[in-house]
């Protein structure tokens, strides 16, 4: 609230002050003011998750490398966000991304088997993306610090990272961030009598083109 809104706020009090039937009426004009101009910080929109968007998991064995695409498709369902506008952060509360863990496809029906077993899919069928807070965008450049709580096979870990973040038509967020199974109670599985052996750190890798709706 500017000084000037301020001054013209008690030179409107006195005034009408000299009204005798309001006057008992003023003690609530100064409530009243501040109501009118101090909105609630938190923000709320729906976005939904365009089709052409990515989200990939990756990684390695002794003997080749393996990639599961999950299918956005899948997504259907606009994604409904609560965020609060801070001086460092805007944080968010809601911001929560849930993919099926038979949605992934990672290239055969034997590996999808796998890679489902591994994430314990009968017990925990969803790995879990939340969006935490990200530092404002700044007009000259297209990288944001982004804080980030993966879960995985019912275990939450936090991570801050840094995503570029393009602004054209809606918002697009591109990314990986690498991560290590056993910071998800995870073992490394062995294969053919433990001759392959998949490597403990993988990527989350995200290209996420998100409109608002």
């Amino acid at each position: 609230m500017s000084w000037a809104f301020k001054l013209k706020s008690v030179y409107l009090i006195d005034m009408l002050s000299t009204i005798p039937h309001i006057t008992k009426y003023l003690w609530a004009i100064p409530t009243l003011l501040l109501w009118l101009t101090d909105p609630d910080p938190e923000r709320e929109a729906t976005v939904r998750v365009a089709p052409e968007s990515e989200v990939v998991i990756s990684g390695t064995t002794n003997v080749n490398q393996f990639t599961c695409k999950y299918n956005l498709q899948e997504l259907e369902l606009p994604i409904r966000l609560t965020y609060d506008e801070k001086a460092q952060h805007i944080l968010f509360k809601n911001a929560r991304l849930k993919l099926a863990n038979d949605c992934f496809d990672c290239g055969g029906k034997t590996i999808n088997k796998d890679f489902r077993e591994l994430l314990q899919t009968k017990n925990h069928p969803e790995v879990e993306l939340k969006l935490l807070y990200v530092d404002p965008p700044q007009p000259d450049r297209q990288t944001i610090s982004v804080g980030m709580e993966i879960r995985i096979a019912g275990v939450s870990r936090k991570y801050e990272s840094i995503l570029n973040c393009e602004q054209k038509e809606g918002i697009c967020v591109k990314g990986t961030l690498s991560l290590k199974l056993t910071d998800f109670g995870l073992e490394p599985p062995r294969k053919v009598l433990g001759m392959i052996k998949v490597d403990n750190d993988i990527q989350v890798h995200m290209a996420l083109q998100m409109k608002e709706i």
